[in-house]
């Protein structure tokens, strides 16, 4: 793992893949430092995963408004812009330069939860969200885990299944260790495999780091066979647009957190995509049917301010998609109402997060 003592030394993932210490001379008007001090900002600049490039601009678009608020003592960064991902590996495209990604990734989220801080990831794809699970058992290897997945993709596909080769589409599938063969359309070559394996042990060995019982979904509306056949196989519950219309966010929220009373921990991730298509020009995949932003913006307020939530991330923003800059405009308003329910609870006594 990464040494991540010194907090001022930021840890930066660079175009090689290998972790460098990058001094940063300034931070931006810090507006209240002690604030989000309990945060750590871990930043995976990746869209290798994602069928159309430009989702890790979005990183900067978010980081600002964390910076605003956070002491820099607190903040752990990584980087993967400009990675040269070959094609030799069609059934999971660039597997190898993401695998060293998703590798130095899972060390940043496992250091930032063993400093005790609360990692809020700013990710380009969805593909390096494995790391992100990974990161959290290695943290906590004897915690149960509960993952709540906000996205219109249920993106459980892995080499053997994809359509597209695209990995944003597998992240679930790599934590779950899940190939899913009966439904194989495909003949993953020898380098696949291996890199596949090796992504799904990630977070130990101890097994997969999620049991795909303790995985429930919000938004998802945009699947394919493969992924239908999982969903009913592993009875894995979908919390559909149209339910938290009628019954409102928040009975929405609750009704994923009663799903996982269970579990020790639990982290919440959100893809843009979940958001309705009209407001969500600029991302790789946008969907219709989707959730308006101020039900996304309730959803998340009500998730995090469970103290069993223990990492919170955010992906799939393309500013070079979002050509009336109404995504950007949509996912700071998002973004901002989910950091001030994490200031109120840090607040709290024991509000950065305990298990059960």
């Amino acid at each position: 793992m990464q040494d991540v003592s010194n907090p001022f030394n930021p840890l930066v993932l660079n175009a090689d893949g290998e972790i460098s210490q990058r001094l940063k001379t300034t931070f931006g008007q810090l507006t209240s430092t002690a604030r989000l001090a309990a945060v750590g900002l871990v930043e995976v600049d990746c869209d290798l995963g994602a069928g159309t490039a430009g989702a890790g601009s979005g990183i900067e678009l978010l980081k600002s408004e964390v910076l605003r608020q956070q002491d820099p003592s607190a903040r752990v960064t990584a980087r993967a812009s400009e990675i040269d991902g070959g094609t030799a590996t069609p059934h999971a495209r660039h597997i190898e330069a993401i695998t060293r990604v998703m590798a130095d990734a899972a060390d940043l989220v496992a250091a930032t939860l063993e400093q005790g801080l609360f990692p809020i990831v700013l990710a380009g794809d969805h593909s390096t969200a494995a790391a992100t699970i990974a990161g959290i058992r290695r943290a906590h290897p004897s915690d149960r885990l509960g993952v709540i997945w906000i996205d219109a993709h249920a993106d459980i596909h892995s080499p053997f299944t994809t359509p597209s080769g695209n990995m944003h589409g597998m992240p679930l599938a790599i934590a779950a260790a899940h190939d899913n063969l009966p439904e194989a359309i495909n003949d993953p070559n020898t380098m696949t495999r291996q890199l596949w394996r090796h992504l799904q042990e990630l977070g130990g060995s101890q097994g997969p780091a999620l049991d795909l019982g303790d995985l429930i979904y919000i938004g998802v509306r945009d699947t394919e066979p493969a992924e239908d056949a999982t969903l009913a196989s592993h009875a894995i519950p979908v919390v559909r647009t149209e339910q938290v219309r009628r019954e409102g966010p928040d009975a929405a929220a609750r009704r994923c957190l009663d799903y996982l009373a269970e579990v020790d921990r639990i982290y919440v991730s959100f893809d843009v995509d979940a958001l309705d298509s009209t407001i969500c020009k600029g991302t790789g995949t946008p969907v219709p049917g989707g959730l308006w932003a101020d039900e996304a913006e309730a959803i998340l307020r009500r998730l995090l301010a469970d103290p069993r939530v223990c990492c919170w991330e955010i992906c799939e923003i393309n500013p070079h998609l979002d050509t009336l800059n109404t995504l950007a405009e949509v996912s700071l308003g998002i973004f901002n109402g989910a950091l001030e329910k994490l200031v109120e609870r840090f607040a709290a006594p024991g509000g950065v997060c305990h298990s059960v």
